[in-house]
């Protein structure tokens, strides 16, 4: 988008002129103005949109050396994409393919489409974002103005749907780091909503004590957390102040539940706060690429600045509706970076293209449903660590922690993967009789194969099962191939 003149001559790549605010809000609407207009539009036009959008990035991509090689490598050329129709044609590239590329073109590969940073940063401000390791080392991710602004407006976008309006107030109990989290919503908060942003960060910079106190003590009504530290919250509140956390009067909570697709982590939180939670899905590649609205009946994928697909994680053909698969991604709104089917080994599967009850015509997905590189085979069974919370939560003895361990044993056959799932029992838990059968039974029942259960006491996971920011470990790799490949 075209910058506009900086005042007084200055030559200075300014983030306020860099680039065309009027237009970017008319492309992509501000909360509000969106929930009137694109978000109710018919799906016919949305489709439309998106195939507008679609041949945009795709002129972007063909100029793009990152592109231009895996799309070569494949025998295409730029007229054999004519339409959104086409897009199962162009091969798909994952997280490894951007760590190579980095490899081999550092410090930030062939994908951001220019040859110097250096040169770049002369007109353009960049920022840059990482992922949250989740898998392994974090890989880099570059914003330019339209990518940083749209980090904050999505999640804008999303809070302002789920209930959040100007004179609340919100504490983020996620820090502004190199991961994208707190900087989304501290700005969505603060740049686009008139919401007080209260930024405490994780717990490792302000102690879930004080993080308690200055909620009470500012008159905080809405947050944004991970289940994991929301729970926790509740307990120091009760434990440490001797106060129930629904003192708080809490307006709404917006999380990132997964796999809770039975709702009891849902229900555990909203008992304990006395308020709605609400299920966001994202990445620092698209940021807020999904969410759920009033009705909370499936996250509406954010249409109008993506594309979202669902293909079979062993074949890449696109899976039946309802059916479990790689969520893969192409965005709208990138130009430095450009991501063009994007497979996030995210697992997903879509619940609704049909109109919402909240007006919208936006495609619906389920709950985030682990990482299909996040796996384990055992006895040909592909089994998914974050299956385990239905089971995990289905016994209220359990604090509904849990953490696999995945291990090679020696049989007379020859070495076999195994999994042991750890699980916390609750301090006050009482008897746990008949505990350990539960839970096997049930997640031979959800996974489709036997493990092994191990009871473990209150907080025994707390290091190993934490990865920062209140977001959750859920597998521990002890497979000596794997950790060699690592």
């Amino acid at each position: 988008m075209t910058p506009s003149p900086a005042p007084g001559g200055s030559l200075l790549p300014t983030y306020r002129y860099s680039f065309d605010w009027d237009a970017f809000y008319q492309r992509y609407p501000l909360p509000d103005v969106f929930a009137q207009t694109v978000y109710r539009w018919p799906r016919e036009q949305i489709e439309a949109l998106q195939n507008q959008r679609f041949l945009e990035v795709m002129r972007v991509g063909w100029k793009n050396p990152f592109y231009q090689a895996l799309w070569g490598q494949a025998g295409l050329a730029p007229g054999d994409i004519r339409s959104l129709a086409d897009i199962g044609r162009l091969p798909t590239y994952n997280s490894d393919d951007l760590k190579t590329d980095q490899q081999l073109h550092p410090p930030f590969g062939l994908l951001p489409g220019y040859e110097s940073l250096q040169q770049h940063l002369q007109h353009a401000p960049v920022k840059l974002q990482t992922s949250g390791g989740t898998t392994g080392k974090p890989r880099n991710t570059l914003h330019g103005t339209t990518e940083w602004e749209w980090n904050s407006l999505g999640a804008a976008r999303a809070l302002y749907l789920q209930g959040m309006r100007p004179g609340d107030i919100m504490q983020i109990p996620a820090t502004c780091s190199l991961a994208n989290l707190g900087w989304a919503m501290y700005k969505a908060c603060h740049d686009y909503l008139g919401v007080m942003p209260v930024t405490t960060g994780s717990g490792l910079v302000t102690a879930s004590r004080r993080q308690v106190e200055v909620a009470f003590d500012s008159g905080v009504n809405c947050w944004m957390s991970f289940p994991e530290y929301l729970l926790r919250l509740a307990q120091t509140a009760r434990e440490e102040f001797g106060r129930d956390i629904r003192e708080l009067n809490t307006k709404m909570i917006t999380s990132f539940l997964g796999p809770d697709t039975e709702g009891t982590l849902r229900a555990q939180i909203e008992s304990l706060w006395g308020c709605p939670v609400y299920d966001n899905y994202g990445t620092n590649e698209v940021g807020e690429g999904a969410f759920e609205c009033s009705e909370r009946n499936g996250l509406h994928f954010m249409e109008d600045a993506m594309y979202f697909e669902i293909l079979d994680t062993e074949t890449g053909e696109p899976v039946a509706p309802g059916q479990v698969g790689n969520l893969v991604v192409t965005v709208f709104h990138r130009t430095l970076m450009p991501t063009i089917r994007f497979n996030l080994r995210d697992l997903g599967r879509l619940v609704s293209a049909e109109r919402c009850a909240c007006g919208s015509h936006f495609r619906r997905m389920d709950h985030f449903l682990g990482r299909s590189d996040n796996m384990v085979r055992l006895r040909g069974v592909n089994v998914y660590p974050m299956a385990c919370l239905p089971a995990v939560r289905s016994d209220p003895r359990t604090t509904g922690e849990w953490l696999c361990e995945a291990l090679t044993v020696q049989t007379d056959a020859g070495p076999r993967d195994e999994m042991i799932v750890h699980v916390e029992v609750g301090a006050q838990a009482g008897p746990l009789g008949g505990l350990r059968e539960h839970l096997e039974a049930r997640l031979k029942s959800d996974l489709g194969v036997s493990v092994e259960v191990k009871l473990v006491e209150q907080g025994r996971l707390d290091t190993v099962a934490n990865l920062g920011e209140g977001k959750a470990n859920r597998l521990l790799e002890r497979r000596p191939a794997y950790m060699k490949a690592q």
